[in-house]
């Protein structure tokens, strides 16, 4: 088995905190951790819980991996990679059977043995968010369908054809479609997991309550208890991981006080942990794809600009090189120079998107070289 995980310098911690609980309870495991930064951070290079980490921009499976990470937020990009990752695994472990992906937030608790039984038979196998019909109601249902029925933190690929086409088709929705619109509810790999059963034949569900056990589900999977050795059962069935992304000490709070106390016991234990793998600074340490090379932050609105009018122009070779200037659509370029935004200025305003698209549509392959070496000036 081969796991893998994706994460900026500012996450390592939790993918080192991830790396190190699956080579305790899967000791025969490989860990490949992606780092979507410029340069390879030292603490992810010395860490001795990854077997090999490789910067997403070496991965090879996009040319222009400089245009995918200037298009996206940080936590846009870290879904995006998911795809990425999994692609480069499955070409570069051609020994290995199983590919997993994790989310950095995830935790191993006890061997994945479901997992790895269901993969032998399932080329596809993904995890519910959700898995006991009698403990929602139709609130619950409405609000499943704008976050997901799966759980995009945990899915494993056996060696199959149908695994290789799912893999293929996820990298390249991933490479242009993982961003989050103020209209949308889900970033695009979700609806992508929710239509999987449609799309490509024997995908499996996994039903176990022991699978990535975190806010969203908590409340089915309330019935926690401690064994001996450390173990832990939910409803009589192993724990097997927990996804401690954002919410989980909350919803700790909102079932029984003995159980929640024991969920809040293992978050407590993992946030100390973390925070001792973090203890370099890691934490704060700022993502650097989310800025130019001048040092200047790029702004969301610079983002959408690039995306929908210049990813595709070969003008525009390397973005990083530019300036939110250059993408402020309200003016000629020869006039933004003399009206550089204040700090927190909209770059463009609403009212005008429409009138400027078309204008840019139309304009976008003739950038002129004279343009391009003002913008950088």
């Amino acid at each position: 088995m081969v796991v893998g995980t994706v994460s900026s310098a500012s996450h390592l911690p939790r993918a080192m905190r991830l790396a190190e609980s699956i080579k305790r309870h899967m000791p025969g495991s490989k860990v490949v951790c992606g780092i979507m930064e410029q340069e390879m951070p030292s603490a992810a290079s010395q860490c001795p819980y990854f077997d090999e980490v490789v910067l997403m921009r070496d991965t090879g499976k996009i040319s222009d991996m400089h245009k995918v990470f200037f298009q996206y937020k940080l936590q846009e990009a870290l879904r995006a990679c998911r795809a990425l990752l999994v692609q480069y695994m499955y070409t570069r472990y051609k020994a290995e059977n199983l590919i997993v992906y994790m989310d950095a937030e995830t935790m191993v608790v006890s061997p994945l043995d479901e997992l790895t039984a269901a993969a032998q038979d399932h080329p596809i196998v993904l995890t519910g968010q959700v898995i006991d019909p009698n403990s929602l109601n139709m609130d619950d249902l409405a609000g499943f369908r704008k976050s997901g029925i799966y759980h995009p933190g945990l899915i494993a690929f056996g060696r199959h054809p149908v695994a290789e086409r799912y893999i293929a088709a996820w990298s390249k929705l991933s490479e242009r479609g993982c961003y989050l619109e103020t209209n949308q509810v889900s970033y695009a790999d979700q609806p992508w997991l929710d239509l999987a059963h449609s799309l490509f034949e024997d995908v499996y569900a996994l039903r176990h309550p022991g699978y990535v056990v975190g806010s969203g589900n908590m409340m089915e999977r309330w019935n926690i208890r401690q064994g001996a050795d450390q173990a832990y059962f939910i409803d009589d069935r192993p724990l097997r991981s927990l996804d401690f992304s954002h919410g989980f000490e909350l919803a700790a709070t909102w079932i029984d006080s003995d159980k929640g106390q024991m969920y809040g016991d293992l978050f407590y234990e993992y946030r100390i942990e973390v925070e001792k793998l973090g203890s370099s600074g890691l934490h704060h340490t700022p993502w650097s794809y989310g800025s130019y090379t001048s040092g200047e932050a790029i702004t969301d609105q610079a983002k959408e600009m690039f995306r929908l009018h210049y990813f595709d122009n070969p003008e525009i070779e390397s973005p990083f090189e530019l300036s939110n200037i250059f993408f402020h659509a309200d003016e000629p370029v020869e006039e933004r120079e003399q009206h550089a935004p204040e700090p927190g200025q909209r770059i463009a305003s609403k009212s005008n998107r429409g009138i400027r698209a078309k204008k840019r549509r139309i304009a976008r392959k003739k950038i002129s070289s004279t343009r391009k070496k003002r913008s950088r000036s």
